[in-house]
């Protein structure tokens, strides 16, 4: 993210996929006016919807983890989660399912999953996933305020000041710049809980003997923060914050390609549509560009 000098009261965001819809209500809650293109007739992006046969089903994700962040976004304009959507918490979370046959169920309260492990796996299992689960909790507690919620300009903000290097030191100690799979190793053997608790790297397309194991945090977020299932299922969330939006002012064009982003002097100052339409972004205060580059007085 760079920090952009001069006027941003009026910011043009491309997509209404979930990043696209949370975007637009922080930047509306922060007091600008905002303009959402899709392509698509409706909102959701990666999580949409097929309805075929009068049957209604997801195309993208299935469940939500980390429920916190959309509440956030409702947050930024004065909305509430629980007042746009039933979320379903799920317990187990999941079933694992393996090729000798066996399945075990993935809960993410620590009593009921310790009890899991216990019955397929026995006691020091049991008492390593305990270890593990501690483990997880220290990665994301160290990662998500300096490596997962900061804006940055730079990489070199990563290591910018004495509170950037304590992080990224306790983040060593911690051994998540060592691999997923053997850290994981370390507090569970058997090769099912493993893989419980290391195929998550695979959301990112990296397999676990290889990833970094600060991927870890996917773990934590669904096996220790907890699945949930919006009714309606996962398209029911950006049409709420879609909803939201709209609701607070949020100007939506549905059904608009944006074939190229306008960049003046190294600033995006506008995109234009497949249909040669030029659509602004405020500049410096009370200025706008022309077509052929030029600025021109409003």
């Amino acid at each position: 993210m760079r920090t952009v000098a001069g006027s941003t009261d009026h910011v043009v965001v491309v997509g209404a996929g979930l990043a696209g819809l949370a975007t637009a209500l922080h930047l509306l809650g922060a007091g600008r006016r905002v303009t959402v293109l899709e392509r698509e007739p409706h909102p959701g992006g990666r999580a949409g919807r097929l309805e075929l046969d009068g049957y209604r089903m997801d195309t993208g994700p299935t469940v939500l983890t980390m429920p916190d962040l959309v509440e956030e976004a409702f947050a930024a304009v004065g909305d509430r989660l629980a007042d746009r959507l039933d979320l379903v918490r799920l317990d187990p979370a999941y079933r694992a399912r393996f090729a000798d046959g066996s399945t075990i169920d993935v809960h993410t309260d620590a009593e009921a999953m310790e009890a899991e492990v216990r019955a397929v796996a026995g006691p020091a299992e049991a008492a390593g996933y305990r270890r593990l689960r501690d483990w997880l909790t220290a990665l994301y507690r160290t990662e998500l305020g300096r490596f997962i919620g900061a804006n940055f300009d730079s990489p070199l903000d990563l290591v910018a000041g004495p509170a950037a290097v304590r992080d990224l030191a306790r983040l060593a100690v911690l051994g998540g710049f060592g691999r997923l799979g053997p850290q994981v190793g370390r507090f569970v053997r058997d090769e099912r809980l493993r893989r419980i608790f290391s195929f998550q790297a695979l959301y990112a397309g990296v397999p676990p003997r290889r990833a970094l194991a600060a991927y870890a945090v996917i773990a934590y977020m669904d096996t220790v923060a907890g699945v949930y299932f919006p009714k309606g299922g996962m398209h029911a969330v950006p049409r709420a914050l879609a909803g939201a939006a709209e609701k607070h002012g949020v100007q939506f064009r549905y059904g608009t390609s944006v074939t190229r982003v306008l960049v003046e002097h190294g600033r995006a100052v506008g995109v234009e549509t497949d249909t040669g339409e030029r659509i602004d972004a405020e500049t410096e205060a009370g200025e706008l560009p022309d077509a052929d580059g030029a600025v021109r007085q409003i």
